[in-house]
């Protein structure tokens, strides 16, 4: 693996000392091309940086100042003792628009999929029929419980509810494969307009813990999800659970004179895939 590393920078990089971009810069975007095309692989050892020092003929504060750079962006993880690798491909998620799993990932040139733990019609529990504001005749709710995943890779625990009487027969579709929103949008007419997330830190419990392949307690997010449609009805509420060291929250914040209604005007999630 190593060797096909020195290859490519030997026969592909150029770096110019007379340009006005920094030789760490174009260090660094180089290693972001390869990454972006695919000639560098997530799990992949990066070079040392004494190899690359010597290898490109720079100094290894410039090598240094390169990874420093690719880590913060979390395109590099560095182990101790053991080197920097090439971190998996990221995900995306702007919070300040409605957002889909399944189209995300194909965004990405991830191939979304899901693992359905539970589908079925029931009675909603007291909180859940709360949130949804079911009427009391109508108290049965679609309750979908998928690991989400992106090249097979678990990346979200998602467990859905959704009032049945919005959408009868949804039981039927296979859901290992079939976008939710989608489904609800062409086979119900129930498009998605505005939806509340709420983001809490948690220690996660072991039955999650092995089906997002890692240690219980390890550090993660809750996020829930109240989603309404044009009408203003509440039709879906779902809670989501992932591994923290996977995620990135990332915020672009304006002044107020910017947008005076919406002063955080755009915020991102990035989640690794």
């Amino acid at each position: 693996m190593l060797s096909m590393e020195r290859e490519v920078f030997k026969d592909v990089i150029n770096l110019q000392a007379a340009s006005s971009v920094p030789i760490y810069e174009q260090l660094a975007n180089f290693i972001r091309l390869q990454v972006k095309t695919g000639v560098f692989q997530p799990g992949e050892k990066m070079l040392p940086e004494n190899d690359l020092s010597e290898f490109l003929k720079i100094s290894r504060t410039t090598v240094r100042q390169a990874m420093e750079l690719l880590v913060e962006e979390g395109l590099l993880i560095r182990y101790r003792r053991k080197g920097s690798f090439i971190a998996d491909a990221k995900m995306k998620r702007p919070l300040n628009t409605l957002y889909h799993f399944s189209e995300n990932m194909r965004e990405l040139g991830a191939v979304p999929s899901s693992i359905v733990l539970k589908q079925e019609v029931t009675a909603a529990p007291e909180k859940i029929a709360d949130i949804l504001q079911l009427p009391p005749s109508r108290k049965e709710i679609f309750y979908l419980e998928r690991v989400r995943c992106a090249n097979g890779k678990p990346v979200l625990i998602e467990k859905t509810s959704i009032p049945y009487y919005l959408c009868p027969g949804i039981e039927q579709v296979e859901f290992s494969t079939a976008s939710l929103y989608q489904v609800l949008s062409q086979n119900y007419s129930l498009k998605l307009y505005h939806a509340t997330e709420t983001i809490a830190a948690v220690l996660i419990k072991e039955e999650a813990a092995k089906l997002l392949r890692c240690q219980t307690r390890d550090a993660g997010y809750r996020i829930t999800r109240i989603s309404h449609l044009d009408t203003g009805f509440i039709y879906e509420y779902t809670s989501s659970i992932t591994r923290a060291d996977l995620c990135e929250f990332q915020m672009e914040l304006y002044s107020h004179a910017r947008g005076k209604n919406n002063p955080l005007t755009n915020i991102q999630r990035n989640i690794t895939v």
